[in-house]
């Protein structure tokens, strides 16, 4: 038996919307390659719907609902990566921040980073920083913080946590736990 091949000539309106959900999934594809990165994408995008018109398409973030940002990157200077689920990336400025996630610099690097309850974290060369826990409720002022120092010098500036429970901010290092009245911590950890 021979096979015969025809051209499937498919009438225009279908073919815009294959073209359309074909563009819609690469586009899907690569905002979730930066969203996983910690990176920003644009909340909208314009698209071309049937007929060549353009419509707004929002793409939905699923992932910062599943997982709530805690923070962001606002200064970095040098080599600076975060490390989230096993992986490496960059951190340039406007990175956003998650629970768990590591933040890494070398010999020349440096990072400011700011909190959603004001709290600033300031980490200088050859530093690494495991965001242990970070929950804050923007009503009460209410919550917990904790960092683990593993390496190098670290400066942290409580904010509204602070204000509302001093014991709920803590600042872990290999050999010791630092937390109480203070409202700004300051850790040098040496080693490898």
């Amino acid at each position: 038996m021979r096979w015969a091949t025809k051209a499937l000539i498919l009438p225009q309106p279908l073919r815009n919307t294959i073209r359309l959900a074909n563009v819609l999934r690469r586009r899907q594809l690569i905002a979730i390659k930066y969203k996983e990165a910690g990176l920003k994408t644009n909340s909208a995008m314009l698209v071309p719907f049937l007929g060549g018109v353009l419509a707004l398409s929002v793409v939905a973030d699923a992932s910062a609902q599943a997982s709530p940002w805690v923070g962001q990157i606002k200064v970095s200077r040098g080599i600076v990566a975060l490390e989230r689920g096993g992986q490496k990336f960059p951190a340039p400025v406007g990175v956003r921040l998650k629970e768990n996630d590591v933040i890494l610099t070398e010999a020349n690097g440096s990072v400011g980073l700011m909190f959603n309850d004001n709290s600033v974290l300031s980490m200088g060369p050859n530093g690494e920083v495991l965001l242990e826990r970070y929950a804050y409720d923007s009503t009460t002022y209410l919550g917990a913080f904790d960092a683990f120092v593993k390496r190098g010098a670290v400066s942290i500036e409580a904010g509204n946590l602070a204000n509302a429970s001093p014991e709920s901010v803590r600042v872990k290092t290999p050999l010791a736990e630092i937390r109480g009245q203070a409202r700004n911590f300051a850790v040098n950890v040496e080693g490898k």
